[in-house]
């Protein structure tokens, strides 16, 4: 069965696509982003910021535009070429003309601060961010890969041990998160990259949420894609929900990674939530049987029985689907990938594992408008958003 193509799949919802939103006020009590940024400027040696003269300020003139990788509602990715020392990064350029309230802005802070204090192998790693004329802009490494879902559609699915591989690197990169007391909140195999050596790196953290401890509790907010949701982010619940949500989103991608589709999918939203909700799980015979038990282990709706909920990234060592992975050797990066995406391409700087509609894009990204009036007069951004992260 093929994979769905991108323009036909449920687009990314948030809250603003329901009638009802649970407001956070009951979560635990969190700095907000804001807060996070300042006492980041006042103590930079805790998040490794660095303002000082052994680190200067990152300018956009120190780079030079070899093309694009990707646009999104927020603006565009483009790959950039560093000047003195010819390395390669990412460049997510966040214009602000685009924000549409004050809480989108707050996400894009908080994307930031909480990608300045993650680090892991399995983590798109956030080196530096700066500001222009009209954006805000992350520097990311260079994931040459492409995403892990570009794979899928070329290859139709993955085999069961090209899966195992890579929903462990993801396992291990939610568990880095957890533990920092961050919930992800949009799995799914677009928001995962391939390196130039084929290991997976988690990236675009726009919709995570810091300061959630708990596997069951702490965030309210209905947001992520729809294909991959779990039921408690559905249930609207007062207590809200966890962690545990991540690990269903994992579930959803081995079967899609094993089958080319998400389970229960359909283009159909109110459908395809009533099916995560409560319909049957049905598993091809394609699927071989550990693979099978581990999904439905992940996808079960009572997120206190769903594997991982509670011991993390720990529980799927006993897993016989992952039997063949050793999880010890993979977070050292001692493990061949299955895929390897840069095989016979000579230049570092290629983009073949990107989208065609957009690398041939131009790679300007002229100012799009005038300041949103709730950022008027607003220094958050200027004050707190530029960083260099410590070698």
């Amino acid at each position: 069965m093929d994979p769905p193509e991108e323009e036909g799949r449920v687009t990314e919802i948030s809250f603003d696509d329901f009638d009802e939103v649970w407001e956070e006020d009951d979560a635990p009590a969190v700095p907000s982003p804001r807060e996070v940024l300042q006492s980041q400027a006042r103590a930079p040696a805790e998040v490794e910021l660095t303002r000082d003269v052994r680190a200067p300020r990152v300018r956009d003139a120190d780079f030079t535009r070899v093309g694009v990788l990707g646009v999104g509602s927020f603006g565009k990715v483009v790959l950039a070429k560093q000047k003195a020392t010819g390395n390669l990064y990412a460049l997510k350029f966040v214009s602000l003309a685009r924000l549409q309230d004050r809480k989108q802005f707050d996400r894009a802070l908080d994307e930031r601060a909480i990608l300045a204090t993650l680090e892991h192998p399995h983590v798109v790693k956030l080196h530096f961010a700066y500001r222009v004329p009209g954006h805000a802009v992350l520097g990311f490494e260079y994931c040459a890969g492409g995403e892990l879902f570009h794979h899928l559609c070329k290859q139709r699915v993955l085999s069961p041990k090209a899966t195992a591989f890579y929903a462990a690197e993801v396992a291990l990169a939610l568990q880095c998160a957890h533990e920092a007391g961050v919930v992800y909140r949009d799995v799914k195999p677009e928001n995962c990259f391939l390196d130039s050596r084929g290991h997976l790196k988690l990236g675009d953290f726009g919709l995570a949420k810091s300061g959630v401890r708990s596997p069951f509790r702490g965030a309210h907010s209905v947001c992520g894609t729809p294909e991959y949701m779990a039921p408690d982010v559905l249930a609207r619940k007062p207590s809200g929900y966890g962690t545990a949500v991540d690990w269903w989103g994992l579930g959803i991608c081995i079967y899609e990674l094993l089958t080319g589709l998400p389970a229960w999918y359909t283009s159909d939203r109110r459908k395809l939530f009533d099916r995560i909700r409560g319909a049957p799980l049905r598993l091809p015979p394609s699927i071989p049987s550990d693979a099978g038990a581990c999904v439905a282990a992940l996808l079960r709706r009572h997120p206190r029985q769903r594997l991982c909920a509670l011991n993390g990234a720990d529980e799927l060592r006993t897993e016989a689907f992952f039997g063949g992975v050793d999880f010890d050797a993979l977070i050292l990066g001692a493990l061949t990938p299955p895929i390897e995406p840069c095989t016979n391409l000579a230049r570092p700087a290629h983009r073949a594992n990107f989208d065609g509609k957009f690398t041939t894009l131009p790679v300007d990204t002229p100012v799009e408008g005038s300041l949103p009036d709730f950022l008027a007069g607003d220094d958050a951004l200027a004050t707190g958003w530029e960083f260099v992260r410590a070698v």
